[in-house]
């Protein structure tokens, strides 16, 4: 009997074995598949020895017909990153201001629902509302809403 260590080497150099048979077994199926012409005994061996540079000399002749197509890609990128760029940086300060104004109302109506709105006697509810809350009509409100879509568009 064989030491595990041995039965592993060996598996692992009969699967090597494998592996470069299957290469060569492809390599002349593939050379026995195309025309051949008059070739002496080592012609077999010359195309199996030239198809790594046929596939090298394929792969650059590929590459070099895309790299133009991801040249002007690349440019078209940086053609438009300044306007891209421009109208990104007008919507974040357009928003930063919305969601200020938005942040702004929710604090004013939390401070005066909070702080007048449970006082007992109408005198201090009307000063703490006076105080701590606007008193905007909803017209103004819809106007300033109004204001905003039209110059948005």
């Amino acid at each position: 009997h064989l030491p595990a260590s041995d039965m592993q080497r060996a598996i692992s150099s009969f699967s090597s074995f494998k592996m470069i048979a299957i290469v060569v077994v492809l390599l002349a199926s593939s050379v026995a598949c195309l025309p051949q012409e008059q070739q002496g005994p080592l012609g077999g061996l010359l195309s199996a020895a030239l198809l790594p540079l046929r596939t090298v000399g394929s792969l650059l002749k590929a590459t070099n017909d895309t790299v133009p197509l991801v040249m002007d890609s690349i440019q078209e990128i940086r053609d438009f990153s300044p306007l891209i760029l421009g109208f990104g940086r007008a919507f974040l300060e357009t928003q930063q201001e919305k969601t200020e104004e938005v942040m702004e109302t929710f604090m004013d109506s939390f401070l005066c629902e909070f702080r007048c709105k449970r006082k007992e006697n109408p005198t201090q509810r009307e000063n703490c509302n006076k105080k701590f809350c606007k008193n905007e009509n909803t017209e103004d409100i819809n106007n300033e809403i109004n204001e905003r879509k039209s110059s948005s568009l």
